[in-house]
């Protein structure tokens, strides 16, 4: 658990880089987990860590209820894949963002570019 690997989120969020760590860290915690899954290359995922995650309204929420995976798409763990090609089918692009519960099951995710505003209702939506 720390930074993420990629990008600088201005100290916001302690980033788990494994998927069971997070799962078991968010059941000890009582928290949801935000799952983003990028590559260091990727714009829309460095917009995404770096200029939307540490915003105010977005950064409280994330703290409050979840436990942040960051996820290498060049190396993804096999649950994350399952998640994505479950989920997520026909997305295109990266970020893939997705939201698990404490046990893995899935409560909702995008592709893509973000704005602002739908990642905090994707936020608000997942914190249940």
């Amino acid at each position: 658990m720390g930074r993420h690997p990629h990008f600088d989120d201005k100290g916001t969020l302690d980033w788990h880089t494994s998927y069971r760590d997070a799962l078991a860290a968010a059941r000890s915690e009582g928290k949801r987990v935000f799952i983003e899954m990028g590559r260091e290359q990727c714009g829309n995922c460095r917009t995404l860590v770096s200029a939307i995650v540490p915003q105010p309204a977005p950064s409280r929420m994330l703290k409050e209820h979840f436990v942040a995976l960051a996820s290498d798409a060049d190396d993804p763990e096999p649950e994350i894949i399952e998640l994505v090609s479950e989920h997520l089918a026909d997305g295109m692009m990266l970020p893939f963002v997705l939201f698990v519960d404490a046990d893995g099951r899935f409560l909702g995710g995008s592709h893509g570019a973000l704005r602002p505003d739908v990642f905090l209702s994707m936020l608000e939506s997942a914190a249940g």
